[in-house]
C-alpha cells in the first residue's frame, strides 16, 4: 500500500497560511504538534496556526512555532467554520481525523487539506494518508507522513513545550512549600492514568519512592485531580514523601520542568516531559512503545510482558484490570538510576525494552 493516496498531485506553491488541528487528549496533542517544526524550517516565513480544544490550549500556550492559537468552541461548529474561512487558509492538516475535524477541513475552503485515509470522511480531504496497512511507528513520524503526502521535508521526530520564569518560580514555590528539597535531584512521580489497565499500583509507587529516598535523590507526588484514592493507598505505604497538587496544567508543565526526571505510565505528563527536555522512565502494558516513545537515550521504556499490547476499543473492556503487575519496583529503579546516573555524566542509561529506533 503507497503511504500517500492523492487525488491532486502535490501543492504547486509554498502556502501562506497552515492550520493544524488537533482538538483532543493532551499526549496527541503533544505529538502533533512536532510536524510544527518540520513546516517552520520547509516555510519559514508562513503563517503556522493551531487548533484545538480549550484545556490542550493551555498545553500550547506560549509554544514558539505557533503563530496564532484558536480555541474551538464546540457549542458554536458553524460559528468555527466561519471563522476558519475567514482566515483563507491555504493548507489544512487534520491530525485527528475525526467526524468533527474532517467536516471542518472541508468547508474550511482550503485548497490542500489532508488526513487519515479513514471511513467515509476520507473524501473530505485532498491528501489522504492510510491509517492502517503502514509500519508503526512513532506518533510523531506517523504524522510526518503528512508532510511527506505534501512534499514537505522531514528532520528527526522530536516535540517541544515552553513554560515562562514566572511559571517556573510559582511551581518552584509550590515545591518548596510541599518540602521538596532543592539540593537533591527531583524524581517526579505520577499515580494517574486513564484506564485501569495501564496503572502501576499506587503501592509499588510508594515502595519505589522509598527506594529514591535512601538513595539521596528527593522524590515527589504530583497530584492530579482524581488521585484521591491513588494517594491514599501511596500514603499508607509512604506518608513521609512530599505531595504536590498540580491541578491547573501550566502549573504541572512548570512543576515537571524543574524535575530531575518523571516516572509514570504511559500518560499525558510523560509527553510534558519529554516536550520539556526532562527525563522519563514510562511504564507500558496494552499501550505500544513503539508508538508512544521518541526512544531517546532520555526515555527508557519498562514494560509488563504479562499484558499485550491492544487498541483503545478492546482496552476499554478491560476496566476492573489490576494495572501493571508484571513491573517490579526493582525494573523500574534501575531505568531510574541509568537515568540519573547519565544525568551525572556517568552511564548511559539503557532501555528496559530492546525496541529498535523507529524509521
Amino acid at each position: 500500500m503507497p503511504i500517500v493516496d492523492s487525488r491532486l498531485p502535490l501543492p504547486d506553491r509554498h502556502p501562506e497560511r497552515i492550520l493544524l488541528i488537533q482538538l483532543r487528549r493532551l499526549g496527541d496533542v503533544i505529538l502533533a504538534a512536532g510536524i510544527l517544526e518540520d513546516l517552520r524550517r520547509a516555510f519559514p516565513k508562513s503563517e503556522l496556526d493551531v487548533l484545538t480544544s480549550p484545556l490542550s490550549a493551555q498545553l500550547l500556550r506560549n509554544h514558539p512555532l505557533i503563530d496564532e492559537l484558536l480555541v474551538y468552541d464546540r457549542a458554536h461548529p458553524l460559528r468555527e467554520v466561519a471563522r476558519i474561512r475567514a482566515r483563507r487558509y491555504d493548507w489544512i492538516i487534520d491530525g485527528q481525523g475525526s467526524p468533527t475535524t474532517a467536516r471542518l477541513s472541508w468547508l474550511s475552503g482550503a485548497p490542500v487539506r489532508a488526513g487519515w485515509g479513514v471511513r467515509v470522511w476520507r473524501a473530505m480531504y485532498t491528501h489522504v494518508v492510510p491509517r492502517t496497512g503502514l509500519p508503526n511507528v512513532y506518533v510523531v513520524r506517523e504524522r510526518q507522513r503528512f508532510l511527506e503526502a505534501l512534499g514537505v521535508p522531514i528532520g528527526e521526530p522530536r516535540t517541544q513545550l515552553a513554560v515562562t520564569a514566572d511559571e517556573k518560580s510559582v511551581a518552584a514555590r509550590a515545591l518548596a512549600d510541599a518540602g521538596v528539597r532543592g539540593d537533591r535531584a527531583r524524581v517526579a512521580l505520577v499515580l494517574s492514568v486513564s484506564e485501569p489497565i495501564r496503572e502501576w499500583p499506587a503501592e509499588r509507587f510508594a515502595e519505589l519512592a522509598l527506594a529514591v529516598q535512601r538513595s539521596g535523590a528527593a522524590p515527589l507526588v504530583l497530584e492530579n485531580p482524581g488521585d484521591e484514592h491513588r494517594l491514599s493507598r501511596f500514603r499508607e505505604v509512604a506518608p513521609s514523601v512530599p505531595v504536590v497538587r498540580v491541578f491547573d496544567l501550566r502549573l504541572l508543565m512548570a512543576t515537571i520542568a524543574l524535575c530531575d526526571v518523571v516516572v509514570s505510565g504511559d500518560t499525558g505528563p510523560a509527553h510534558v516531559a519529554t516536550a520539556l527536555g526532562i527525563p522519563r522512565v514510562t511504564l507500558y502494558g496494552p499501550t505500544d512503545p513503539v508508538q508512544w516513545n521518541p526512544h531517546l537515550p532520555t526515555t527508557a521504556i519498562v514494560v509488563d510482558p504479562g499484558v499485550p499490547v491492544m487498541g483503545a476499543r478492546e482496552r476499554r473492556q478491560h476496566v476492573q484490570h489490576p494495572g501493571l503487575l508484571g513491573i517490579s519496583v526493582d525494573e523500574v529503579l534501575e531505568s531510574l538510576r541509568s537515568l540519573l546516573a547519565a544525568r551525572d555524566g556517568a552511564t548511559a542509561p539503557v532501555s528496559r525494552f530492546p525496541f529498535p529506533i523507529a524509521q
